[in-house]
């Protein structure tokens, strides 16, 4: 009886283990600086990867960011983009909410269908572009 206990003692401690360690991890957090145009932008990425369902849920906040048509008068979002890899097409994820006057970008628990990527702020003519335009704002790559 008493091997018994131990056993499963050893069990339980193992069990609890290996599951501190798939934990350990979390999300992944970056704070990538301002390019281009917007070099005194700062942001905090937050990526929370999914590997079994092969995603990752983002979380974006930017501070500092100059109204887009300061940039570009012609310009009115900051729209994030994402790809695998720099062989394959961008996809769109979602623009910014621009705050003008606390002058921050912020984007939400959006997913993105890839768990290692590219990702970009660009600043756009509108916030539904079929592509990013060549004016980044922030480039990261996201990877475990």
């Amino acid at each position: 009886m008493r091997g018994h206990v131990s056993r499963v003692l050893r069990l339980a401690v193992v069990a609890f283990a290996c599951a501190l360690m798939a934990g350990c991890g979390g999300p992944l957090r970056y704070t990538p600086q301002g390019i281009g145009k917007a070099p005194g932008a700062d942001a905090v990425i937050i990526a929370d990867v999914n590997f079994d369902a092969a995603m990752t849920r983002l979380d974006i906040n930017a501070k500092d960011l100059p109204p887009p048509d300061r940039l570009d008068s012609s310009s009115t979002a900051y729209v994030v983009w994402a790809r695998p890899d720099s062989d394959s097409p961008w996809q769109r994820i979602g623009a910014l909410n621009f705050d003008p006057d606390t002058r921050t970008g912020k984007l939400k628990d959006v997913s993105v269908p890839l768990t290692r990527f590219e990702l970009v702020i660009s600043l756009e003519k509108t916030a539904n572009p079929e592509s990013p335009s060549s004016e980044l704002i922030f480039k990261q790559d996201v990877e475990y």
